[in-house]
């Protein structure tokens, strides 16, 4: 069982396991994610934009299946992506499904707001498409796949715009499109409750931080997590504080021997070994 199938078997609800998918960008934060125990990871479309010093809003479908070939190419992990409002209308979700397909995504997020997407989002001001024309999305995602990979995730912003009437009626017309997994992004223990109980697929959550306990989730009926935001502010504020220190000091606030270990802990961490040994047999041989 490849990592994309043993990914799409843990999102059969219910599940005995949350899978939750730290933030990464890149195969090197992919891969240390792995090397410490997580199966999964997220790909970002709000912190892929803010490593580009952009918004997601500006993000393009080539760059989005770029980032995911990268990280496929390299560790053997499962990348839910981002796909936003699939870079255009249902046409163009179809063709960007079908990029991310052969970069090697387990899941794609989709999201029922407008194209193209506006910076505003990252400010909480979000508008919503017609319930005809993000089902029409889903739809032409499932079309836009030879097999069963990526798993299409639906996202759903109306709680805090709509109500929970209306977004538990979008989750039905959604299910019905075609979604595989719900993320409704409840704020309150009332939407929290109306979304367990108000859905039949399983239910994806995104969080920044501390959040409910996994036992919590999957009696709730949520088969994953995502961290939007993890690779983002850890990383942020690790570098801030390295570069004030070589501001500041003229080192990383770390012994010669400290630097050398983590810098040979990268090179484990990425495989590098591999590559030494298919010199050792040709170029270097001898």
């Amino acid at each position: 069982m490849d990592i994309r199938q043993e990914f799409r078997t843990k999102m059969v609800r219910p599940t005995a396991e949350l899978v939750v998918a730290p933030l990464a960008l890149d195969p090197l934060s992919a891969a240390l994610a792995r090397s410490v125990g997580f199966s999964a990871v997220y790909l970002g479309g709000g912190g892929m934009g803010y490593a580009r010093g952009t918004t997601e809003a500006l993000l393009t479908a080539s760059e989005l299946a770029d980032a995911c070939r990268a990280i496929t190419e390299r560790v053997d992990v499962a990348v839910v992506v981002d796909g936003g409002v699939g870079f255009g209308d249902a046409v163009h979700m179809y063709r960007s499904v079908r990029m991310l397909e052969q970069a090697g995504a387990a899941a794609v997020e989709i999201e029922d707001q407008v194209s193209p997407k506006r910076a505003h989002h990252h400010k909480g001001v979000e508008h919503l498409v017609p319930v005809d024309e993000m089902a029409g999305r889903i739809e032409a995602a499932r079309q836009g796949r030879h097999g069963d990979y990526p798993v299409i995730i639906a996202r759903c912003n109306a709680f805090s715009h709509e109500g929970i009437e209306a977004t538990l009626e979008r989750a039905r017309r959604y299910e019905a499109a075609g979604a595989e997994l719900l993320m409704l992004l409840p704020r309150t223990p009332a939407q929290f409750e109306a979304a367990t109980g108000g859905t039949r697929v399983p239910l994806a959550a995104m969080t920044t931080g501390p959040g409910r306990t996994p036992s919590e989730m999957t009696s709730a009926g949520y088969a994953l997590s995502v961290d939007a935001m993890s690779a983002t502010v850890l990383g942020f504020r690790a570098l801030k504080a390295g570069y004030e220190g070589i501001r500041d000091r003229q080192d990383y606030g770390l012994t010669s021997e400290e630097v050398a270990a983590t810098i040979r802990e990268v090179g484990e961490t990425i495989g590098i070994e591999q590559f030494y040994e298919i010199e050792r047999r040709t170029t270097e041989r001898g």
